[in-house]
């Protein structure tokens, strides 16, 4: 991996705008005004949450005059959308919910670099090779109507109680499922993934599908629901519940990126130092994500500090094509 560095505003969200940013230390400069900016139009590619970019985009375009075109999707669409598209690029930046998405993008050449004078309020947790403006995490989302004591650590989803009731997030769809399952897998092995299967676990659909099946009671957990999306949720008066299991889990970084492709860079720049912004890491934290500049990772709800995994995101991205192997190895049986 390069000397170029990754920018992302929070591991807690999936779009807090989770976007990863490579920035090429070297490569400092300031950003001029630039006048013809005012009538570019500016596309976005984004993995949600909706409301968040909706309001981070307003939000840009008030103050910089420049139009923005969005797309909302999970990180699995919009890859495959970038990737049909290569013959003829629309987007300017991604901002996904795959730290490891971002960094193949990167080892592949598709990105810009570039260093935002924010990049230096950084949580340092995410100064590996890489930066991040913003994250989001993995837990058990579970039904408090059907699981009266809350579960306290992933083991706990191999038990008779949770047998033929938790479900997986598709790490096809769901970047932070295949972030985390690579994370974990990294960690630990594939030991507990096998006593999952063995209790009668399923592979989902995206983050919003299992988490739908848990909130309508059609199963009764899942192993690795994103925390943002059940935080949300719960305020809303579901009922449900969610933990950062006690032996540790995957703060995973979104990264916000800039295609070295994009016909807009100047604009592009122009966002990517919005992202950054005070007032933006702000809304990232009241949608329940982890803005990227936070000093510590902690629990939204009550300040706890989250057990993190460390992650070598260079390391990460070596051994994922054999760790997703190994998932779907163990789910085929």
């Amino acid at each position: 991996m390069s000397k170029a560095a990754i920018i992302t505003l929070s591991t807690l969200g999936v779009l807090a705008i989770g976007t990863s940013l490579y920035v090429n230390q070297h490569q400092k400069k300031t950003l001029t005004a630039n006048a013809q900016t005012s009538q570019q139009v500016l596309t976005v590619y984004a993995a949600g949450p909706k409301p968040l970019s909706d309001q981070i985009i307003h939000g840009f375009e008030a103050k910089t005059g420049i139009k923005v075109k969005s797309f909302d999707g999970t990180t699995g669409k919009i890859l495959s959308k970038v990737k049909a598209e290569q013959g003829n690029p629309q987007a300017d930046v991604l901002i996904l919910a795959s730290m490891a998405a971002g960094v193949d993008l990167q080892k592949n050449g598709q990105l810009l670099t570039y260093q935002p004078s924010q990049a230096k309020h950084l949580n340092k947790q995410f100064k590996d090779t890489s930066h991040h403006y913003s994250a989001s995490a993995v837990g058990i989302t579970y039904n408090t109507q059907h699981i009266k004591s809350a579960p306290t650590d992933w083991s706990d989803l191999t038990t008779t109680p949770y047998r033929n009731q938790v479900t997986i997030p598709d790490p096809q769809t769901s970047g932070s499922s295949l972030d985390f399952i690579n994370a974990y897998q990294m960690k630990h092995g594939t030991q507990l993934l096998k006593a999952l299967q063995e209790n009668g676990a399923d592979i989902g659909g995206a983050n919003k599908e299992v988490l739908d099946a848990v909130i309508t009671g059609q199963k009764i957990a899942v192993f690795g629901g994103v925390d943002y999306m059940s935080l949300t949720a719960i305020k809303k008066g579901e009922k449900i519940g969610f933990v950062y299991p006690k032996s540790g889990t995957l703060v995973n970084p979104r990264p916000a990126m800039i295609l070295k492709a994009s016909r807009h860079q100047a604009a592009a720049k122009q966002f990517i130092d919005y992202l950054l912004s005070a007032k933006v890491q702000r809304q990232i934290q009241k949608s329940n994500l982890i803005p990227g500049t936070t000093s510590t990772l902690t629990d939204p709800r009550n300040g706890e500090t989250i057990k993190a995994y460390t992650v070598n995101w260079t390391s990460a991205n070596a051994a994922l094509t054999k760790n997703v192997v190994a998932f779907n190895q163990v789910f085929s049986q």
